[in-house]
């Protein structure tokens, strides 16, 4: 397929195909075969095993290693680029702590499968798949914030797709949308993964405690849960603004094609 030797959209072309062979085995196991701690292991085991076909594809379009992949690259920038999802990160944790009443029905089978090691898989695999790979094409323009602008919106576009495949519901396509976007606003301005990879698993820690969580019916919780929209779009917004902030940019020359390097100027 000629499409995998551009560099500018392999990444998108050979993600895409990776997450429907994935979504599709997932669907399969979960709607015929396992339920409870068992799926969560399964699908556990699942994202780890495509996480590393990721690794393979990064290595094999990209030429990055695993060691070039996880580096903790530019700290500084990679916070600030952060700050969207930061602030809504705290904005969830506080409303967390306001309103959680007792945390019911999460044996130890669960806490270690679903809310453990099914979230450390998942940011390992979603952020170096919908993140790395599927934006990874943008080194490789000519830049521009319009077609970073295009990565990152497809980027969210996909993964808000895949967390309402099984039910349309287009308030948490928004949300879901709007978390990929801040993520992947990170990675275009940085080249740091690592820094999104934890952020999205911490967040789902609580957002997965959450599902056994009883809640208080306080009148300062209710308002809480009434900014949540406000949150969402402070965060969009931030994130925005980060994704403008100029750069420092380097193009070089790679088998005729452009490859955009940079400096983040914070």
């Amino acid at each position: 397929m000629g499409v995998l030797k551009d560099k500018r959209l392999c990444g998108i072309v050979a993600g895409v195909m990776v997450e429907i062979v994935f979504v599709s085995i997932s669907l399969i196991v979960a709607l015929n075969f396992l339920k409870g701690t068992p799926w969560y292991i399964f699908s556990s085991a699942l994202r780890l095993v495509f996480g590393l076909v990721v690794l393979y594809l990064l290595k094999k379009l990209y030429g990055k290693d695993a060691k070039e992949v996880f580096g903790f690259h530019h700290p500084k920038a990679a916070f600030a680029a952060s700050a969207g999802f930061l602030l809504f990160f705290v904005y969830t944790a506080a409303s967390f702590c306001v309103g959680a009443k007792a945390v019911t029905g999460l044996t130890a089978g669960l806490l270690i499968s679903r809310v453990i090691l099914q979230q450390l898989t998942t940011g390992f695999f979603e952020e170096i798949l919908n993140r790395e790979l599927m934006c990874e094409g943008y080194r490789y323009t000519k830049g521009g914030t319009a077609v970073k602008l295009g990565f990152a919106a497809f980027s969210a576009v996909i993964f808000g797709l895949i967390h309402i495949l099984t039910s349309w519901d287009i308030s948490r396509f928004i949300e879901t949308s709007i978390i990929g976007f801040a993520f992947a606003v990170v990675y275009l301005q940085t080249g740091n993964i690592l820094l999104p990879m934890i952020l999205h698993f911490v967040y789902d820690i609580i957002i997965n405690i959450g599902s056994y969580t009883e809640w208080k019916d306080t009148e300062i919780f209710s308002a809480m849960l009434s900014l949540r929209p406000a949150a969402y779009a402070v965060m969009f917004v931030v994130s925005l603004i980060v994704l403008f902030r100029k750069e420092k940019v380097e193009n070089r020359s790679q088998g005729g094609k452009n490859e955009v390097t940079y400096t983040q100027a914070w």
